[in-house]
């Protein structure tokens, strides 16, 4: 939360609802008279996400206010519009550190995968613009990315080999050579993602290519289900690890983001005269377990 000392406003809810009623030249004449934390400090009093977004697209670049806001206020917005291709401006603005805070927030829970929101956000990430995706793809540990494609791809040389003699499918990873084209993806979705991720990082391609179809002898000890408790681990630790540096505990991110419930066809927002002002009212609840995004 923002320090409220210093601060020229003695009421920023009430700011903030003004804000919200004038029209949006006006709005953005009188918003961008205040400093970055006095914007912020305004934008916090807002439960909702989309009327807290309009507040940020009051100044003509919003990227300093996204940055320098709580991830979990961005996952919100984002929230609010999942599915739907629409938070661009808000993923857009955000750093490579905030969306590695998203993807480590939402991959796992109760120590499972969770393949259903990962994809909601990769897809949603996808529908931001190249360097959004870029940005997103920069921040997952390929190893979760191939956790996530494992059992989604399936590989047979494609027209570009015909009459070749190849001696195993594989082949062409270890060499390579392997590229969308010769890959089956279990549905449209994971299709555009992996031609998505070979256009934009053709490195990263070729890791998680090598990661899915090349053998290992230590998965026969079971190395790559360690592999993938090494990951989970991994984002354990950072998420420990931001939230100490932050002072922020686990009851504290409960509260702010509830891990079990996305509500992806949620109503126009109230308005900002009903919004409560309670300190412990001033964000949504964030639902991440049932996302149904569209196919």
């Amino acid at each position: 939360m923002t320090d409220m000392k210093g601060l020229r406003i003695r009421d920023p809810h009430a700011e903030a609802t003004a804000l919200l009623k004038m029209d949006a030249k006006q709005a953005s004449l009188k918003f961008q008279q205040y400093t970055v934390e006095e914007q912020l400090a305004i934008i916090e009093t807002v439960p909702d996400a989309k009327n807290r977004e309009e507040l940020y697209y009051l100044v003509p670049d919003c990227t300093e206010l996204v940055q320098q806001s709580p991830i979990e206020g961005v996952m919100q917005m984002g929230l609010a519009h999942l599915g739907t291709g629409q938070s661009a401006g808000i993923l857009s603005a955000a750093s490579s550190e905030q969306l590695a805070e998203i993807i480590d927030l939402v991959a796992y829970q109760n120590d499972e995968l969770n393949e259903t929101q990962l994809k909601a956000w990769l897809m949603e990430m996808l529908h931001g613009g190249d360097e959004v995706f870029e940005k997103a793809l920069c921040a997952i540990d390929v190893n979760l990315l191939g956790e996530f494609f494992m059992n989604r791809l399936t590989l047979e040389p494609g027209p570009r080999f015909a009459g070749d003699a190849i001696p195993y499918p594989a082949w062409i990873v270890e060499e390579e050579l392997v590229s969308t084209e010769d890959l089956t993806c279990e549905n449209e979705d994971i299709e555009l993602l992996i031609e998505m991720l070979y256009a934009v990082d053709g490195g990263l391609f070729q890791a998680l290519m090598e990661y899915i179809f090349l053998e290992d002898p230590r998965t026969l000890d079971g190395w790559d289900g360690f592999r993938q408790r090494e990951t989970r681990e991994a984002i354990k630790e950072r998420i420990e690890e931001r939230d100490k540096e932050k002072g922020v505990t686990e009851e504290d991110l409960e509260k702010l983001v509830d891990l079990d419930d996305i509500d992806l066809d949620a109503g126009e927002s109230n308005d900002s005269e009903s919004e409560a002002s309670d300190a412990d009212e001033q964000l949504e609840w964030i639902d991440l377990d049932d996302v149904a995004p569209d196919e």
